[in-house]
Parts: C-alpha cells; sequence; structure tokens
C-alpha cells in the first residue's frame, strides 16, 4: 500500500504491520505469528486493541444480520473513541456494496473498505490486502462513486430492498441496474439522478 498513508509504515517499511481481525463469521485459517491476531466478538476485539495495541484493526461485514452489522458499526466507533484505540485506522471488509453501512463507517471514523466477498481469509490474504490498500480504497471515494438516492428498506432482520428515491423509492433497484449503474460514478448519467422527482 502507499506507505504515506500509515505514519508506522515510514520508518521501517520491511517491517511486519501488526494487525487485529475480527470476523465473527469465523471464515479465518492459519493465524499463528505473534504480530497478527483474530477474534470472533467485538467485546473480544475491543478488549484486544486494547491491549494489543494493533497497527491495524480489520472488521469484517459478512453477509449478516442487520442487528450484527450494526453491532459492528458501534465497535468502529468505540475504537475511534477510545484513547488507546483511536489513532489506529480501520478497514472494513464488506461483503457487498451498500451505501447506508458506508455513511454509517464514515460517521463512525473507519478509514479504508475493501470489497471482499465471502472467501476464507488466512494471514497471506490478509497481508496482501493490507498492502496493497491505496487511495481507491479511502471509505470517501468509494462511498462517493454510490448514487446518494440509493435508500434501504428492511425487510426481514436479515434483508433490505433498494430502491431510488429519485424515484420517490416506487422504483426497486436489484441486479444489473444496481451494480452496473446506481453503485458506480455512472450514476453521475442517470436520468434519474440528474432529475430527480420531487413530491408534490
Amino acid at each position: 500500500m502507499n506507505q504515506k498513508t500509515l505514519g508506522p509504515m515510514d520508518a521501517n517499511p520491511a517491517r511486519r504491520l501488526r494487525f487485529l481481525l475480527c470476523d465473527t463469521a469465523g471464515k479465518v485459517r492459519g493465524f499463528s505469528s505473534s504480530d497478527e491476531a483474530w477474534v470472533s466478538s467485538p467485546i473480544q476485539c475491543l478488549d484486544k486493541a486494547v491491549d494489543g495495541k494493533p497497527e491495524f484493526v480489520v472488521i469484517r461485514f459478512g453477509d449478516m444480520p442487520i442487528r450484527e452489522r450494526d453491532t459492528l458499526v458501534e465497535l468502529s466507533a468505540a475504537l475511534k473513541r477510545n484513547s488507546h484505540t483511536r489513532s489506529c485506522p480501520v478497514l472494513a471488509l464488506l461483503h457487498s456494496s451498500h451505501r447506508k453501512l458506508l455513511e454509517d463507517l464514515s460517521r463512525a471514523g473507519v478509514a479504508f473498505v475493501k470489497f471482499i466477498g465471502d472467501s476464507a481469509l488466512d494471514s497471506d490474504q490478509m497481508r496482501q490486502i493490507i498492502d496493497a490498500l491505496g487511495p481507491c480504497n479511502r471509505l470517501e471515494p468509494v462511498l462517493e462513486a454510490i448514487c446518494p438516492f440509493v435508500h434501504y428498506c428492511q425487510i426481514d432482520s436479515k434483508h433490505e430492498m433498494a430502491s431510488c428515491g429519485a424515484y420517490l423509492d416506487r422504483m426497486v433497484l436489484g441486479g444489473r441496474r444496481l451494480h452496473e449503474l446506481c453503485e458506480t460514478i455512472d450514476h453521475l448519467h442517470c436520468a434519474y439522478f440528474l432529475n430527480p422527482r420531487r413530491k408534490s
């Protein structure tokens, strides 16, 4: 990754970065080095981050219930509020693109995001992900690429329906339109984005 992104990397670029991964789904293999740790709950993550003083905290947001997702957002905010961990960058690994989640993570102070789907993670993969982080993984540009009119309506404890706020939320979004237009910078050319309908 760009060494200017993280201060601790500048002094000795060959040094291995200490990181802590929180993955509540447990899709983790082969974490054994003393400079890497994995935990399976938000409480464990906060405790380990305070005591272990990692240089990077990684939180995985998988295909999970909405309540659990919100708990991980609160964990992110707690890490940035805590005097022992607030200077430690937080990376959110996301299952898929989701504007509301990205907005929540931005308010929580998360620095980086990366989309990784459902794949299991091991030590080498984690280090490749962290080392490859750059400006395009900063949360702000990722959020800006998604149309601000994408709204979400909760269906049940795990599922949400996306709709177009520029069309008064009367158009359900999904499939290619959502992924190739609404969730990309191409939304800037969408007729609904350019001329949103107004409630009369």
